[in-house]
């Protein structure tokens, strides 16, 4: 058989996950995602060596940097997507006990010094061929809901290595029966204060994106002489990214911005039940905000005018070890990740 004679297809392929106990190290993968798309890569930069050798032709070649990245996209899910989002925050996740059958866990951001720290994964990308990437850090998280859709879960990638070899895991993996969360399960709450988000009324919105970025360092300061990868994957400043899309009806979110007014907000979802008296919920709370919010554009006669405005996320008290940029919360069914 040729190279390219047969067709391998995307459906067939899987991908799985486990948080690793030392970084760099394959932990092996058990959890499954159902993805949307995975794009996960080996590349290696490489340089035609320029010499005088009495022609006008390269005639060496050497492969210098190794970059193991990509972005692995799914919807946000009540148990899939926790240990994930997890390590985006850094900060590690606290569990509670609501009853026998149902948990509530505090996922916190911090500095990537608490497990989950780094991820291995197994993609099997086809039938046949499978893929083991270690030391994976989710380098930009992206969460966003809009109309008519379920809400998605996008993470850009980097990791320390990759290897493929024969370790397909198809068989031991499992797919959750629970969806995912849905536009229609979500709310949106614009506050004063954090602690007024559980008691203001939430406000319609068309859509939002929150996008957590942690720029990580992967290049020349992350690597040292021996090797093509990666020695260390540390993230820098965290800047965390809010964009909402809302009818708009009043200079309220103008007189905001130009007042320069300091809020807070909290998305929300709240899925199936779990048991008659709890539902899978997942809260998302950004307890210092303020908003940029030009005056809306008028797109023509037959639109209806909307505003698309940003947020300034900041540390709601950055000398105290209880300030925060962002915390979530989620409730389900796991006891434990």
């Amino acid at each position: 058989m040729s190279v390219g004679d047969s067709a391998k297809i995307g459906v067939r392929s899987y991908t799985a996950f486990a948080k690793e106990s030392t970084f760099g190290t394959y932990a092996t993968a058990t959890t499954a995602i159902e993805a949307l798309s995975v794009g996960f890569k080996v590349e290696k930069e490489s340089i035609k060596l320029e010499t005088l050798n009495r022609k006008r032709s390269f005639s060496k070649r050497v492969q210098t940097i190794q970059n193991v990245a990509g972005a692995v996209e799914s919807y946000l899910h009540p148990q899939e997507s926790v240990l994930l989002v997890a390590t985006a925050m850094g900060g590690g996740i606290g569990t509670a006990s609501i009853s026998a059958a149902t948990f509530t866990h505090s996922i916190t951001a911090g500095n990537f010094d608490t497990s989950p720290a780094s991820l291995s994964f197994n993609v099997r990308k086809g039938d046949t061929h499978t893929w083991e990437y270690v030391g994976g850090r989710p380098n930009v998280c992206t969460i966003a809901a809009e109309i008519g859709s379920p809400v998605t879960l996008s993470l850009e990638m980097v990791f320390k290595d990759a290897t493929q070899l024969a370790n397909d895991i198809s068989a031991a993996l499992s797919v959750s029966s629970v969806i995912p969360y849905i536009y229609h399960q979500g709310s949106y709450i614009y506050a004063a204060t954090e602690g007024a988000l559980t008691t203001t009324a939430a406000e319609p919105i068309q859509s939002f994106e929150l996008v957590i970025n942690n720029n990580i360092v992967s290049d020349a300061p992350a690597r040292k002489l021996g090797t093509q990868i990666p020695d260390v994957l540390p993230p820098t400043t965290r800047n965390i990214e809010l964009t909402v899309t809302q009818r708009f009806d009043t200079t309220t979110n103008y007189q905001r911005f130009i007042q320069a007014t300091q809020g807070a907000v909290r998305l929300e979802f709240v899925g199936a039940s779990i048991t008659a008296a709890t539902n899978y919920k997942w809260q998302i709370d950004l307890p210092k905000v303020f908003m940029n919010t030009p005056d809306p554009e008028i797109g023509g006669p037959g639109e209806v005018i909307q505003s698309e405005f940003t947020f300034d996320v900041i540390d709601s008290d950055i000398n105290t070890t209880t300030g925060k940029d962002i915390g979530m919360t989620v409730i389900n069914d796991v006891s434990a990740y």
